[in-house]
């Protein structure tokens, strides 16, 4: 074995060049130190494990040095007693470079893949650690599968004799490496990505929490004081929101006006690497942000334009009924009963078009186009549909039946006073089926009446949505009591 360590990567992230092969005896230990302690720490290190080799790397490093020491080296020693955040970058560099090389389509060997960071400093290190594993994940936009311990595992030491004991441990088992393998990888790492030497500092880490944070917190405050109680309205009780529209673009726009409020500070990052990397991180949770909120929005407002048309036809159809002119009046009549069906349906179609005013969405927000135009123009020929059916339609034939009746019932004037008292019966059965069956049939006796109607419609979706989300009744009887006065 070497009586010293051998150095391999220089302060500037160079390879220093041996005439010796590094064989399996001779490790690779990346000794990660920062600020003015470099030297001393690299001389600390090289005494204490001899026989292996010393990656020396600082913050001055760049990104793909630190990357190539932690895809070859066995044994991470990282110096937390002293400038944490020196110790930060340099950590940073080498996370990022080995998820790059490891996602760069080709799988890396588990005896390479694998790495044990020993820390010198205070406790709770591995934790911290992890974080900025995480925040380097997020920040090349990987899956949130890649996971830390599957890379790396984090061992404590009180000081640097300790920490270089257990890494000379850790790296004994090394495979061997030579420096045209490392060679290779810094060239990789290079065509990877062109801005590699972007580091996680202390300002990106803050401002990609900060937008995490105020994502999570804006989301979650309009789905509380908006979203849920609107959905719970319109999904579940059928009903609608008043001036949803004016509503729906005020939240939007002060939720992601909050968020550009609170996320600004990733604009005054001094680095301009760190800078581009935190606005990017910035703009994706702004747009996932965005996303959500109109996801919400768009349902929202296609569940109310839904309800609108079931309420608007269901209205127009009783009023169709209730304006229905007796069957063999006189043409006159005729005339008059079309002319009140078509402005019927003028009157529908203006309500419509009111209240669906305001539910569309007006907001420059919005990528989807939320507008009423298409449902009014739906909205017309369903109403001319409902109009030209209804001639037909049971509820028709069943008012010309009690209208029939009634005039049949009428008898000449008696040449004397008189009162006379008749019951009239109107019943409907409504079993079970979907509208396929129906008929309807009357009985006169004197002044009195009984008319019978059935029609199995009870499980039409129609017909349950006419009853307010119920099934109707199986039999309703509505009496009459009819007087014919004689003066």
């Amino acid at each position: 074995s070497c009586s010293a360590a051998t150095p391999l990567i220089d302060s500037k992230g160079k390879i220093v060049r041996t005439s010796n092969p590094i064989s399996a005896e001779n490790g690779i230990i990346a000794n990660i130190v920062g600020g003015s302690k470099s030297a001393a720490y690299c001389e600390a290190s090289t005494e204490s494990i001899a026989g292996c080799v010393v990656l020396n790397v600082s913050s001055s490093c760049n990104g793909a040095s630190s990357a190539a020491a932690s895809s070859f080296a066995k044994a991470i020693v990282v110096d937390y007693s002293s400038v944490a955040e020196e110790a930060d970058k340099a950590l940073a560099n080498m996370f990022i470079g080995k998820l790059l090389l490891v996602n760069d389509g080709e799988d890396v060997d588990d005896e390479i893949a694998k790495t044990t960071i020993v820390s010198i400093g205070n406790k709770n290190d591995a934790n911290k650690i992890e974080n900025l594993f995480d925040f380097c994940v997020a920040s090349l936009g990987l899956s949130s599968g890649t996971k830390f311990n599957n890379y790396y595992s984090v061992i404590e030491a009180e000081d640097v004799d300790e920490a270089c004991e257990i890494a000379a441990e850790v790296q004994a088992s090394n495979a061997s490496v030579s420096t045209d393998d490392l060679s290779k990888t810094l060239s990789k790492l290079a065509i990877s990505s062109s801005s590699f030497d972007v580091y996680i500092g202390k300002d990106l880490i803050e401002s990609n929490l900060a937008c995490d944070d105020a994502y999570a917190r804006l989301y979650r405050s309009a789905r509380a004081k908006a979203l849920t109680p609107w959905k719970n309205r319109v999904i579940q009780r059928k009903l609608m929101v008043d001036s949803f529209g004016s509503a729906a673009a005020t939240l939007i726009d002060k939720t992601m006006t909050a968020y550009d409020v609170e996320t600004v500070n990733a604009f005054s990052i001094k680095s301009p690497a760190a800078r581009k990397a935190a606005t990017d991180y910035r703009l994706k949770v702004r747009a996932k942000l965005l996303s959500r909120l109109e996801d919400a929005i768009v349902d929202l407002f296609a569940a109310q334009m839904s309800n609108l048309e079931t309420s608007t036809l269901k209205k127009f159809r009783a009023t169709l009924i209730k304006q229905k002119k007796a069957v063999g009046t006189t043409a006159e009549d005729v005339a008059v009963d079309y002319d009140a069906n078509a402005a019927a349906m003028r009157n529908a179609a203006f309500e419509f078009d009111t209240e669906a005013g305001n539910i569309e969405v007006v907001s420059s927000w919005l990528s989807s186009s939320l507008r009423s135009t298409k449902y009014s123009q739906d909205i017309e020929d369903k109403l001319a549909t409902e109009l030209a059916a209804f001639a037909d339609s049971t509820d028709a034939k069943l008012k010309d039946m009690v209208q029939i009746q009634k005039k049949a019932a009428k008898r000449k004037s008696p040449s004397e006073r008189s009162i006379e008292a008749g019951l009239g019966l109107v019943a409907m059965l409504r079993p079970d089926g979907f509208g396929n069956l129906q008929g309807f049939a009357g009985y006169t006796l004197g002044p009195h009446s009984v008319i019978v109607g059935v029609q199995n419609d009870a499980d039409a979706p129609e017909t349950i949505n006419q009853f307010g989300g119920v099934r109707p009744p199986l039999l309703r009887v509505q009496p009459k009591l009819n007087l014919d006065v004689e003066l």
